[in-house]
């Protein structure tokens, strides 16, 4: 009798426990098997300046195997013709994982060693093209281990594509992406800074156009200021063959400026090194309303085109 009843009582505590452990199996399985293919959109560099997506299929076990090949495949894939690798070669993929749908890629310390083009390139393509995963919400990318930081030292943390400008109105259809460097006030009012900038814009839009329209909404870091006045509008820009640039903007340029020597210097010439980076442009001719005028808001005359400068200390008044 009493070895009946034992075995019955474990009879019931093994029943317990696979009602316990069955669904908790279940729950892994699903939160770490991904089922065979997955549509990827590789982002690769064109020849001509813009990024753009090349869709191929990825076959894995699950998340960190997809993930793995997704990178591996980023690296060394063929590319397309007329297409840039994205990711160069000293730049190795040391380890992958996914934390909270975040992707956490270790990279090694050739990364540190890009110009800051290649690296925006490099960081933007991985972003994007992991990001194109249903599982992948945002991506951590740590070098050697350690946390990738900006140019004022500060922890970047998880990277996704909220931060990419998109104009409603343009459709899917006429969007390029385009990498642009942006000059802004330093948090001292004192210099200029560069923000490296990937965004979407439209195939049939000027260059000229979108950085301005970028240097009017303002920057996206944080330890950075706005030059333009935000109400300032854009009313044309044009570009001759003879590298001059003309930017005809409203009124608001003026009168809604705070005015000072620096600030006009700093607001002048983030605009003019913002449209030198551009390999046609070699200086930029103010327009306000449509015309000419002396000056700008006291110190900066602005009857003729101004030329990119590399700092705006030591700068004599204009």
């Amino acid at each position: 009798m009493a070895q009946r009843e034992n075995k019955l009582r474990k009879a019931i505590v093994m029943l317990i426990v696979l009602i316990v452990l069955v669904p908790c199996a279940f729950m892994l399985y699903d939160s770490t098997i991904v089922s065979g293919e997955k549509k990827v959109e590789f982002y690769y560099m064109t020849g001509d300046g813009v990024m753009k997506p090349v869709k191929k299929e990825i076959r894995g076990e699950n998340t960190e195997d997809i993930l793995v090949t997704t990178l591996r495949t980023l690296k060394n894939d063929t590319v397309a013709e007329g297409m840039i690798p994205s990711v160069p070669a000293e730049v190795e993929f040391l380890s992958v994982g996914l934390v909270n749908d975040n992707a956490i890629i270790d990279v090694s310390n050739g990364y540190h060693r890009l110009k800051n083009t290649e690296e925006v390139i490099c960081r933007s393509s991985i972003v994007w093209t992991l990001t194109s995963l249903d599982f992948v919400e945002g991506v951590v990318l740590t070098v050697e281990g350690q946390p990738l930081r900006n140019n004022n030292g500060q922890e970047i943390g998880p990277m996704d594509r909220s931060n990419v400008v998109i104009e409603p109105e343009i459709s899917a259809e006429t969007t390029e992406y385009a990498i642009l460097t942006l000059y802004f006030a330093n948090m001292d009012g004192t210099d200029l800074v560069t923000e490296e900038r990937v965004i979407e814009v439209n195939a049939n839009q000027t260059s000229e156009k979108t950085i301005l329209e970028q240097l009017i909404a303002g920057p996206e870091e944080l330890d950075v200021q706005r030059t333009v006045p935000v109400e300032t509008k854009l009313r044309d820009v044009t570009t001759t063959n003879d590298g001059i640039c003309y930017v005809n903007l409203s009124q608001d340029f003026v009168s809604k400026h705070s005015g000072g020597e620096m600030a006009e210097k700093l607001t002048i010439y983030s605009i003019v090194n913002s449209l030198c980076e551009l390999d046609h442009i070699d200086k930029v001719q103010f327009l306000i309303e449509g015309k000419k005028v002396d000056q700008f808001k006291g110190t900066l005359e602005l009857k003729t085109p101004f030329a990119a400068i590399s700092s705006l200390k030591g700068l004599e008044t204009e």
